[in-house]
């Protein structure tokens, strides 16, 4: 082999090279949002605090990875943190419900079934704690009338609180390692909405010991909402 064809196969081998790291390079992980501003946003209740510019977080065309390296990232923009407390005075209990909603505006997007979501709570000496292992992204179809969740919005955890308690959320998302990203043309979106809702446990408890001291015959359900009826005769 010459020394021109040496040079030319060499050349060729970089250009080679150079178009495979293009090809990827699309792929980077990235979160869109991030601002250092502290927000608040208030739900009857239960006050969300969180210090990105809003409460939405974003895939941008992210390779597909395992949950092993997904439950560990930690470069900034891999994750989303955010405040759950209480904003009542008393003995009173909380139930609370922390959910996530396809906000995704973009055409190019990637299907919520490729998309795993990962919660975990920040303890007090900054170690992470599993509160919801990884999950696909299923919107749940019911309400949720104890918290006050709507439909049409992933379940991510649900507890209680007093009004005196105050936990921080670590949220991550990636895409599912099964999906093949070969042939969807690259730059493929998703991006979730976090939300937080509560309501006063004690209500729900009135509201139930209040049926439970009404007749059958009295009550009616549409499915949604439990009505008491009255009868009158004259």
């Amino acid at each position: 082999m010459t020394k021109t064809r040496k040079e030319i196969l060499i050349i060729g081998l970089m250009l080679l090279l150079v178009i495979v790291l293009i090809g990827v390079s699309y792929a980077a992980f990235k979160f869109t949002g991030v601002g250092q501003r502290e927000n608040t946003i208030t739900t009857g209740s239960i006050t969300m605090s969180y210090t990105e510019s809003s409460n939405t977080i974003s895939l941008d065309g992210a390779l597909p990875t395992t949950d092993e390296t997904g439950m560990k990232r930690l470069n900034p923009g891999e994750y989303f943190d955010f405040t759950v407390s209480s904003t009542i005075t008393g003995a009173v209990n909380i139930n609370y419900e922390i959910s996530a909603k396809d906000v995704t505006t973009s055409e190019r997007k990637i299907d919520g079934s490729n998309i795993k979501l990962y919660l975990t709570r920040l303890t007090s000496d900054g170690t992470e704690e599993q509160v919801m292992s990884p999950e696909t992204y299923n919107e749940e179809t019911n309400a949720n009338n104890f918290t006050g969740r709507p439909a049409n919005e992933m379940s991510l955890y649900t507890s209680s609180m007093s009004s005196s308690e105050s936990n921080t959320y670590r949220l991550r998302m990636y895409v599912d390692e099964d999906y093949n990203p070969q042939g969807d043309g690259g730059n493929l979106q998703f991006s979730v909405q976090v939300n937080v809702y509560g309501r006063d446990r004690v209500a729900e408890e009135a509201s139930t010991v209040l049926l439970n001291n009404i007749p059958e015959e009295n009550q009616y359900d549409d499915g949604t909402d439990t009505f008491i009826t009255v009868s009158t005769i004259l």
